[in-house]
């Protein structure tokens, strides 16, 4: 059976994380992800996934500033010393409600060998700070219509940028959404990369709402990403198209597969 982690960042986000946790639970869903949890006291977190046994699959290094622009810090070279901030806030986030992954966002920069080194040099640090526990480290190729002027866009890019950084603690986050618009020929590229993959994640394309519809067909996705060797959990990061509730027809239908 195929296991699904439900995204807090856009999954029932009309009501607290505490009561979105237990909702997931509910709904069917196998593990939680978030994006950006920290307003809510780890431990209160960490208190409602114990109620219903869920595990948690990720959450994102803070943007910055948004109102200036920021998504993400770690590859833009004026701002090490926060984004060494924001990855040490991830990883004691992280440690308390027991993450699987931390996402490393890398922000809005220029493709400078000062940008590459600067995203590089901030991922070692990450490494070190996460060498001896149980917790890894994902870069997400984000997709530039939506994220104009984004440092990390296509997923050769990303492998490249694994290898330097020398580490098996540092993966890829293979966001079919943001490949498929990016660079297409999704399934050659995710059995490509499949060692580097730390964590995939699914919506629709274009409209980025319930993987039912668009682009792919993630009724055949799904089961080959698992036949092709991928054995963890997939996210689901999308935007419902009415309410969370209305549309987990496509989580009912794949579970049955």
């Amino acid at each position: 059976m195929y296991k699904f982690s439900a995204n807090l960042g856009l999954l029932w986000n009309e009501i607290s994380h505490i009561d979105a946790i237990h909702k997931a639970k509910e709904s069917g869903f196998d593990a939680v992800e978030f994006q950006f949890p920290y307003e809510y006291d780890a431990n209160e977190i960490k208190k409602a996934l114990d109620e219903v046994n869920l595990p948690v699959m990720g959450i994102n290094t803070i943007k910055g500033n948004i109102e200036k622009g920021d998504n993400g810090l770690l590859a833009v070279p004026s701002k090490v010393s926060e984004a060494r901030d924001a990855i040490i806030q991830a990883f004691e986030y992280a440690k308390v409600i027991k993450s699987k992954n931390i996402h490393a966002m890398a922000g809005v920069s220029d493709l400078s060998t000062r940008s590459l080194v600067t995203f590089i040099d901030n991922l070692k640090f990450a490494k070190e700070l996460i060498k001896d526990t149980n917790i890894g480290i994902v870069i997400e190729p984000l997709n530039l219509n939506d994220n104009p002027g984004y440092f990390l866009t296509k997923i050769e890019q990303a492998k490249e940028i694994c290898d330097l950084v020398g580490s098996d603690t540092v993966k890829i986050m293979f966001d079919f959404y943001h490949v498929q618009i990016n660079q297409g020929n999704v399934l050659k590229r995710f059995k490509d990369h499949l060692p580097f993959i730390g964590h995939v994640q699914i919506a629709s394309v274009q409209n980025r709402s319930e993987p039912d519809s668009g682009e792919l067909d993630f009724s055949y996705i799904v089961p080959e990403i698992y036949n092709i060797g991928y054995k963890s959990m997939i996210g689901a990061e999308y935007k419902p198209r009415s309410t969370t509730d209305d549309g987990l027809s496509w989580l009912k239908q794949l579970k049955k597969k």
